[in-house]
């Protein structure tokens, strides 16, 4: 019994030896794979893109560089943010996802994700050369605290990259009707009088739309009215976070402004006569747009792209980038700054030193014009081909992918759709052409009507982010309320003006201000 015990003993020594010999040989393994693998978590867009580990241009981008990675998708990505930071164990990365400038300077204070600037000029060679031709991307994207804890998104192209909006008017009604396209707010109410009533799709029926898109697409084209006003200062973001910079170069709160009440009194003649269709605040999905759209419905709309409307819409429509206020000035390009996100790609704790610098080196490659033109046409004979005159034509699988050629070319490459990657934006022409299209013709000259300055979004403190989380909540909630009853005439403007500024002091606007204040008086000091 007792030489059985022994013998049984040694078998166990022995295996246990094995077993440990193996697992330091795995070990050994993996951490040599762990050195060239890096995990990023990114948004799902798999409803009309292939899994990022099937698309084509991550395998390529595996071959060049030896990193692979581990990717993890996630749909619904700002309700889950908050529950995956929670996690024991973070990826290395986000990738394309959306953090506020606030949150950056919070999680980052907090350690979560890494201080990046002492790095950028040595691992991030192409964005720190972008950061040097243009001083404001660094005030961008460093945070309050004096870090810069993201990348980036960015267009060097004023008329590039989904930075504009415009109006888009339905070019064969306006030659039916022997009208000019308008230049002004006047002019524009004019033109779409005439298209609701003087059947100019030619089907004898009144069925003719002025300004009309799927519901809650109605703030695109209230950003060109209020440029119309003169509120286009500091340019579309500014705007979009309900401000703009006054003649004393004082920040001012739009929708307490007086002209903010001439935008919706225009708004609201404009509906009161059926020139903006009446489901613009609710009732209409985007399909059913499209195929009204299709049937030669739509008058007017407004995007950064005439795309929006389909494929076989588009080439009806010419785009106004400038529109002038009633008395033909204040016009300006409603243009957003280069840096078009900060949050484009984190590192987070769980990368060391090592793995921090292979990371940055890796992202670098795409804001360089090879990378750049790598992630949105992809690779010669194979995505595209090249014309007689030099430009990048995607091939004709892509052409004539069912849904577009946009979406026909988000098969293989990824930087081509919902935007905000780590990347420099091509050149909008180039991809134009390389989609089959012809170049948007301007006869409005927007270059030549920039705003006086055009602001990135302003960095805030965590302190400041607690005081108006509250506040701007219920401020936007508020004003998304009385836009609906101004502009569909339920509240009379001229009798509850004042009322609705009141609410809005009793919810907060003048701390709200004074904040923004603070911010933007920070940001001409740096």
């Amino acid at each position: 019994m007792k030489k059985s015990v022994k013998v049984l003993g040694t078998t166990l020594m022995v295996l246990t030896a094995a077993v440990t010999l193996a697992a330091c040989g795995s070990k050994s393994g993996a951490s040599k794979e762990d050195k060239n693998t890096i995990s990023l978590i990114s948004p799902d867009h798999s409803d009309v893109h292939p899994k990022n580990k099937d698309l084509w241009m991550w395998k390529q981008y595996q071959k060049k560089t030896g990193v692979r990675v581990n990717w993890e998708q996630v749909k619904d990505w700002d309700n889950k943010k908050q529950l995956i930071l929670s996690r024991k164990t973070l990826p290395d990365g986000f990738y394309q996802t959306g953090w506020s400038n606030e949150e950056l300077t919070k999680y980052g204070s907090q350690g979560l994700f890494k201080p990046l600037e002492k790095l950028i000029p040595k691992y991030a060679p192409n964005l720190a050369k972008l950061m040097e031709d243009d001083p404001s991307v660094a005030k961008a994207i460093t945070s309050s605290d004096g870090h810069i804890y993201s990348l980036p998104y960015m267009s060097t192209d004023p008329l590039g990259g989904g930075r504009n909006f415009k109006l888009y008017i339905n070019k064969n009604w306006l030659k039916k009707l022997n009208l000019k396209k308008p230049t002004n707010t006047t002019e524009l109410a004019n033109v779409l009088e005439q298209f609701v009533t003087k059947d100019p799709n030619g089907n004898g029926k009144a069925d003719e739309q002025g300004f009309y898109m799927d519901s809650g697409q109605f703030g695109a084209f209230e950003l060109m009215i209020k440029a119309a006003f003169g509120f286009n200062t500091a340019g579309r973001t500014a705007m979009e976070n309900n401000f703009y910079i006054d003649d004393n170069d004082q920040l001012q709160y739009i929708f307490t402004d007086d002209k903010m009440k001439q935008v919706w009194e225009y708004e609201a003649e404009l509906y009161k006569k059926g020139l903006i269709a009446k489901t613009a605040f609710s009732g209409m999905d985007y399909d059913k747009w499209v195929a009204d759209a299709a049937k030669d419905k739509v008058g007017l709309f407004a995007w950064v792209g005439s795309d929006f409307i389909g494929a076989s819409s588009m080439n009806n429509y010419e785009p106004i980038a400038i529109l002038n206020g009633p008395d033909g000035k204040n016009g300006s390009l409603v243009t957003q700054s280069g840096v078009m996100g900060t949050s484009a790609f984190i590192i987070t704790k769980e990368a060391d030193e090592a793995k921090t610098k292979k990371m940055l080196k890796w992202v670098d490659y795409f804001y360089s014009k090879e990378g750049s033109d790598f992630g949105y046409f992809g690779k010669e004979g194979v995505t595209y081909n090249v014309d007689k005159n030099g430009n990048k034509v995607y091939v004709k699988k892509i052409l004539d992918y069912p849904k577009g050629a946009q979406l026909g070319a988000y098969q293989y490459v990824d930087n081509v759709y919902a935007g905000f990657f780590p990347y420099l934006e091509v050149e909008e022409k180039l991809k134009s052409i390389s989609k089959g299209l012809q170049p948007e013709v301007f006869t409005d000259d927007p270059l030549n009507h920039m705003p006086k300055q055009v602001l990135p979004g302003l960095q805030g403190t965590v302190e400041e982010a607690n005081k108006l989380s509250t506040i701007q909540t219920d401020m936007n909630n508020y004003v998304d309320q009385a836009r609906v009853k101004f502009v569909t005439g339920k509240w009379d403007i001229d009798k509850q003006w004042d009322a609705y500024k009141t609410q809005l002091k009793k919810i907060g606007v003048d701390e709200w201000v004074k904040i923004r204040r603070a911010q933007y008086k920070r940001y001409e000091s740096e």
